[in-house]
């Protein structure tokens, strides 16, 4: 288990030697560990998303992560989809809107074109046809 001690230290050195935004991104994922955050709870809905002001550097390395998954597991092409792909999707747009009702930016940045790594066309035609149904749920 790492302390709040070590902790510390780990930020310590992390930004001695990382750049700023990569510190930020490490002490994060020490965070992760440390708080128990896991994505694959907050996709199960067992955990919902870190919504403590403290804890926004958190949300941020959760939310990229979640947006990498995305990504991976995604196809390209709609047709066919398998019936936990298509879960996933679904699981998305809720888990998106819930993003997006404690950190508009963090949801923007998780659905938005960055370089090459895109969200599927279709996946993003879904957001955006499906989020107003899916915010007047809420």
């Amino acid at each position: 288990m790492i302390t709040a001690a070590i902790c510390k230290q780990l930020e310590i050195l992390a930004a001695g030697c990382l750049s700023p935004h990569h510190a930020t991104q490490f002490r994060a994922f020490i965070k992760q560990i440390r708080n128990r955050y896991a994505l694959s709870a907050i996709i199960s809905g067992e955990q919902k998303w870190p919504d403590a002001p403290e804890d926004r550097d958190t949300l941020y390395f959760l939310a990229q992560s979640f947006r990498a998954q995305l990504i991976k597991e995604l196809p390209p092409e709609k047709n066919n989809l398998s019936g936990a792909v298509q879960d996933l999707a679904l699981k998305a747009k809720s888990l998106i809107r819930d993003l997006a009702n404690i950190s508009l930016e963090i949801a923007q940045m998780t659905v938005a074109a960055e370089g090459d790594e895109l969200l599927p066309d279709w996946f993003v035609i879904e957001i955006i046809r499906d989020l107003p149904r899916l915010a007047a749920k809420k």
